[in-house]
């Protein structure tokens, strides 16, 4: 009986390690914390995450966290452990922006302590949130920190803010439905599981 329940224990410790793993299906989880963290306006952190890494998937529009794009090309990856190897053999072009909020490794690489690190969506997200909200202080209005957060070319940035906009009002008109990634719903099925698991063992003992 003891042997079972350390057995539970271990089965706890391997499942619920804390770490983002392939099992992210989107990025909108720490956009919208990050969004409200550094008092960026309602869903603009989601929006500019659809617009940079946006692709549908299983019927529903995310922002895709294993994106890269390498000299104007999006690639999307099925997961981490793929994009990861993609970077660590091209990592010299720094022609590349990487991950939720797509951030340049030719301009903010040095910003973080790893490629694993630049692509962590957490990480990416975080920094993400903090840079645009310096555009912000930096030139007082939301609709050019946001142009800015992608080029300094008018033609580009105008360009640019047109499509977060267009992102931003179907967020908030629910024309584009956010899902989110539960994982305290996974964790405590998970948890439910084993449990079932150690009583139905026990019980073929007690039998």
């Amino acid at each position: 009986m003891k042997i079972l329940k350390n057995l539970f224990l271990l089965c706890l410790l391997i499942f619920f390690k804390p770490t983002y793993s392939n099992s992210l299906t989107n990025c909108f989880n720490f956009t919208e914390k990050y969004g409200k963290q550094f008092n960026i306006p309602d869903k603009l952190l989601t929006s500019i995450s659809l617009v940079e890494s946006g692709i549908k998937k299983n019927n529903n529009f995310v922002s895709w966290p294993w994106t890269l794009n390498v000299s104007g090309k999006p690639m999307f990856f099925d997961n981490k452990d793929d994009v990861l190897n993609f970077l660590k053999k091209n990592y010299k072009n720094k022609n590349i922006d990487v991950g939720c909020m797509q951030i340049s490794m030719k301009y903010h690489m040095d910003e973080f302590d790893s490629l694993e690190n630049m692509l962590d969506p957490d990480s990416n997200v975080k920094y993400a949130a903090k840079f645009l909200k310096k555009l912000f202080f930096k030139y007082k209005r939301w609709n050019e920190a946001i142009s800015r957060y992608h080029s300094s070319v008018p033609s580009r940035k105008e360009k640019y803010l047109n499509r977060v906009k267009n992102y931003w009002a179907d967020v908030r008109q629910k024309k584009i439905i956010l899902h989110f990634n539960d994982e305290n719903k996974r964790n405590r099925e998970k948890i439910e599981y084993f449990r079932k698991e150690l009583s139905n063992q026990l019980n073929r003992l007690e039998s």
